[in-house]
């Protein structure tokens, strides 16, 4: 299955990258590596994003000449490659577009990650009046995802049913299908030299277990530190390893570094805390080569899949991880780790923290530290399990094993690739059998937001070009028509009229016949977009080379 993937380009710096940067790079690099196609599409808004498309692709030897560009309304070549593909779940400006040229065109699939930023919740809601259709998709990488996007709708589909009765239901498909990692990559990285090395460099004594956290050091908007510094430093109080805890990430800002510092002060007597900085040269494939244990603990509904304890897994280091959306479907409790307990209010208790975000009284990071605030992790459940896997070599190792298997088995990108390939697959199978022979849309054709602006505005003139009106032919100098039509005050938008080319024909013709109705002059033209004559006609009569004629006159 042949797919164009939507690639706008806009893409973050190195040094901050955040969870759906890296994974939209890894999966264009994926998608590069792993798809069963020869030649891949991708629509682009600029020729900038087009190389860098093109650049990407050279990093895994695809060809320039392999790596094609298509215009986004082109609706044929869409049709021809069966499905349209974006790395978020903004999907509908593309379903109103295809409805202009044909609802069984193509399909469309978008993939949902963070779901709490109110510009994702809006595009949720817009999934029920969007032209959205069963042969379209928005992959949900866990079943917690699709909980929280089916929430929206619901909430969507209750409101409409109550206000205009009926029975509302959003009608694409919301399969699970789990983010992907290089399994490869990542045991690269665990090389025994490579282990003695970062150690060598953060002064780890070899009795010392390292509890390793990788990410964005960010307790409002990612993961709070609070739970594992203090199960942490309860558990080297209890045994007799030294404990030392590893924040391998970026700070988000001042604020952040200053409450993780103050946090690390007044928390940690016992427990050693080092900080890698993401990208620092030092450590150019992260200090994951020193890590025991991984440990990361979200309590922030920001995160929804959880790509690092996949990594660590791939990595071969057991995982403590939170129970907690995406990630009890990725780490076997008891098997690859532990899975700690998390609690939350229940329904009903965040109702003033819902209205302040809507009323703007809340950021976005307002919205998610008020939650988190409230949300915990099971201290005590924390700290037995840190102090069982660091108690017990064998344990990590053996879990740590397990979790490799895991990962490989189920997360690589070559297996993830192939279960998108395999959606879009049926998707087209799907826009088969349910095309009814309907092909373009025939009522609300366009954006009811933005529609036909000569319907919206229909009551703005005296009169309409009608096909029933005639023109007369008024200025037969050749020399003055060429002068008007090149003039840039007539001239603003080229491309909404008939081809240029066609233009002496027109006017030929009503040159011929110096008063001609509307109708017979398409006719004669054997014009099959009336819309484009009408517009050209129009500018024609701006110019006063012809003069209007509404019928009856």
């Amino acid at each position: 299955m042949t797919a164009a993937i939507i690639f706008d380009g806009h893409w973050p710096a190195d040094e901050k990258p955040v969870g759906i940067d890296v994974a939209t790079r890894q999966f264009l690099r994926s998608h590069f590596r792993y798809a069963q196609q020869d030649k891949f599409y991708c629509v682009c808004p600029n020729e900038r994003a087009s190389a860098l498309y093109q650049n990407f692709g050279a990093e895994e030897n695809i060809t320039a000449e392999n790596c094609v560009s298509i215009n986004q309304n082109d609706a044929r070549a869409l049709g021809t490659l069966g499905c349209l593909v974006r790395y978020d779940p903004a999907i509908v400006k593309y379903a109103w577009a295809r409805r202009y040229h044909g609802e069984h065109r193509y399909s469309l699939c978008g993939i949902a990650h963070a779901c709490a930023s109110e510009s994702v919740m809006d595009i949720f809601g817009q999934y029920l009046t969007a032209p959205l259709h069963p042969w379209d998709a928005v992959i949900c990488p866990s079943h917690a995802i699709k909980g929280a996007i089916t929430s929206i709708l619901g909430g969507w589909e209750a409101y409409l049913d109550e206000k205009f009765g009926g029975k509302s239901a959003a009608s694409l498909d919301l399969p699970v299908i789990p983010l992907g990692v290089d399994t490869a990559d990542m045991a690269r990285r665990m090389s025994e030299n490579a282990r003695t090395a970062q150690r060598k460099r953060l002064d780890i004594d070899d009795k010392e277990i390292v509890l390793l956290y990788v990410g964005r050091l960010n307790h409002v908007a990612k993961s709070n530190p609070i739970s594992l510094l203090l199960a942490a430093e309860q558990a080297a109080c209890r045994c007799d390893y030294p404990i030392r805890v590893i924040f391998n990430g970026y700070y988000h800002d001042e604020v952040n570094q200053e409450a993780f510092e103050q946090g690390i002060q007044a928390l940690c007597d016992s427990v050693t805390v080092s900080h890698v900085r993401h990208g620092d040269p030092e450590f150019p494939d992260g200090a994951w080569a020193a890590g025991d244990i991984f440990c990361s603990l979200p309590d922030n509904i920001q995160e929804s899949f959880g790509l690092t304890p996949v990594e660590a897994m791939a990595a071969g280091l057991p995982v403590i991880a939170s129970d907690w959306n995406g990630y009890r479907e990725t780490i076997r409790d008891g098997v690859d780790g532990f899975l700690i307990p998390t609690f939350m209010p229940a329904a009903g208790a965040g109702e003033l923290i819902a209205y302040r975000y809507f009323a703007g009284q809340f950021t976005y990071g307002d919205y998610l530290g008020a939650t988190s605030q409230a949300t915990s992790v099971d201290l005590t459940a924390l700290t037995e399990s840190i102090l069982a896997l660091v108690g017990d070599r064998h344990l990590r190792r053996s879990m740590g094993e397990s979790g490799k298997r895991w990962a490989q088995e189920n997360f690589d990108w070559s297996r993830v690739i192939k279960s998108y390939e395999t959606l879009w697959q049926d998707l087209a199978r799907r826009r088969v059998s349910e095309n009814t022979g309907a092909d373009r849309a025939t009522s609300a054709l366009h954006h009811p937001s933005r529609p036909d602006p000569f319907k919206m505005f229909c009551g703005f003139p005296t009169t309409h070009l009608d096909l029933d009106g005639s023109v007369t032919f008024v200025e037969t100098a050749w020399p003055e028509i060429l002068k008007r039509i090149q003039l840039k005050l007539g001239l603003v938008q080229a491309d909404v009229l008939i081809e240029l080319e066609e233009l002496p024909g027109l006017i030929g013709e009503l040159e011929a016949q110096k008063t001609i109705r509307l109708r017979d002059l398409a006719d004669v033209l054997d014009t099959d977009d009336l819309s484009r004559f009408l517009v050209t006609v129009g500018w024609l009569v701006k110019l006063g080379l012809c003069r209007y004629n509404p019928p009856g006159s």
